[in-house]
């Protein structure tokens, strides 16, 4: 019996695009850049539910260590020791920032690139992923509709996804705060404060562990909270604003438990040269052998705009499959050692909701023999 850690169960994904299936020959591997723990016991969940050996398309799964902490790192040997599907992997060479991830990556091989506060992703997104690269080989790079993605939250925004949420201004007592294992939106009290009450990605959290409640009955224009910010901008608030990608994060897990993902959801959108953000992004390992290693220590913007410019290839986001990106470092942080979405309630909602749909699915296993 392998070890098993705290949160996850390994359960068997029963979900599939279709009745589609990759073509013989070609390996699908997870290439997680790895730092952080706290975040990777959620992505773990996700990942097993999406392993070959539990019904999924994941050949393997490759953690690209990216950290000296100590912590961290035992976590990991405990973690690549739970499967054989596992492992890990430590750059040779020198790079700058991030490029050295990438030195794992060989050719006939499709990667599908994951950051490691990704904290949510839909059991069809890698194979979704994988299908339309297999059909689309002209395609440079394939992105998963991903939730807190810069642009990408403007375009969420169009789509009326987001729900006026706004921080709770004092600690609650103990008699009205919500479980702390509880993710679910209904559970959370309507925000009371002053009627011209505003803040923006400047404004400090008004105390750790604190949560953003619905404003019932909506009582102000989405305009008027955070997301009205938003614009079509690699580098805005979309990027910077900690108040945004909290409100971003509350309206997604309430759409969770409304059943109401369809809404951010469409096709496809062609970046056109576009800087995407890689936080959850299928590659041809032959493109990144070709290139590697990259003339630019900004392996984003290389891989989603130069490169694919140099070859004529689009970078496209697949807007049928979801993942959610818990937070850039401008929004964890808002200018402080621990500030910003780091002072929310927000990583505890999606360890609840993980831990919840591992149970379900070991539950779903047994009908499924």
């Amino acid at each position: 019996m392998l070890p098993q850690l705290e949160l996850c169960w390994i359960v068997l994904s029963v979900s599939a695009v279709g009745s589609w299936r990759k073509p013989p020959g070609i390996k699908v591997i997870g290439l997680v850049f790895y730092g952080r723990k706290q975040f990777v016991e959620i992505l773990d969940c996700y990942l097993k539910r999406n392993l070959k050996e539990n019904g999924g398309i994941l050949d393997e799964v490759i953690f690209a260590v990216h950290t000296d902490n100590e912590g961290d790192l035992e976590y990991l040997d405990r973690l690549v020791n739970t499967t054989s599907s596992y492992t890990k992997y430590k750059q040779e060479g020198e790079y700058e920032s991030w490029v050295g991830s990438w030195e794992k990556v060989e050719r006939g091989n499709i990667y599908v690139k994951i950051d490691d506060d990704v904290v949510y992703f839909e059991d069809d997104t890698i194979p979704a992923i994988v299908k339309r690269m297999v059909e689309n080989p002209h395609y440079f790079a394939v992105s998963a509709n991903s939730i807190n993605n810069p642009a990408l939250s403007w375009i969420h925004y169009g789509l009326g996804v987001y729900e006026p949420y706004l921080p709770e201004l004092t600690p609650p007592s103990l008699s009205q705060s919500s479980s702390n294992t509880s993710w679910r939106a209904s559970e959370l009290p309507s925000w009371s404060g002053p009627k011209d009450f505003a803040m923006n990605g400047d404004t400090p959290a008004p105390f750790p562990g604190h949560r953003w409640l619905p404003v019932r009955p909506q009582e102000r224009d989405i305009v008027d909270t955070p997301a009205g910010a938003l614009r079509f901008d690699a580098y805005g608030p979309g990027w910077t604003d900690w108040s945004i990608a909290a409100q971003t994060h509350y309206s997604f897990l309430q759409h969770i438990e409304e059943g109401g993902l369809w809404r951010y959801k469409f096709n496809m959108w062609d970046y056109q040269y576009y800087r995407l953000s890689v936080n959850f992004i299928g590659f041809w390992g032959n493109d990144i052998v070709d290139a590697f290693p990259f003339p630019s220590r900004d392996d984003e913007e290389y891989l989603t705009t130069t490169r694919p410019k140099e070859l004529g290839r689009h970078v496209v986001l697949d807007g049928t499959v979801l993942s959610a990106h818990f937070a850039f470092g401008p929004q964890r942080r808002n200018g402080e050692e621990e500030g910003g979405l780091y002072h929310t309630d927000l990583l505890n909602r999606y360890k609840a909701y993980a831990a919840e749909m591992s149970m379900a699915g070991a539950e779903l296993e047994n009908l499924y023999p």
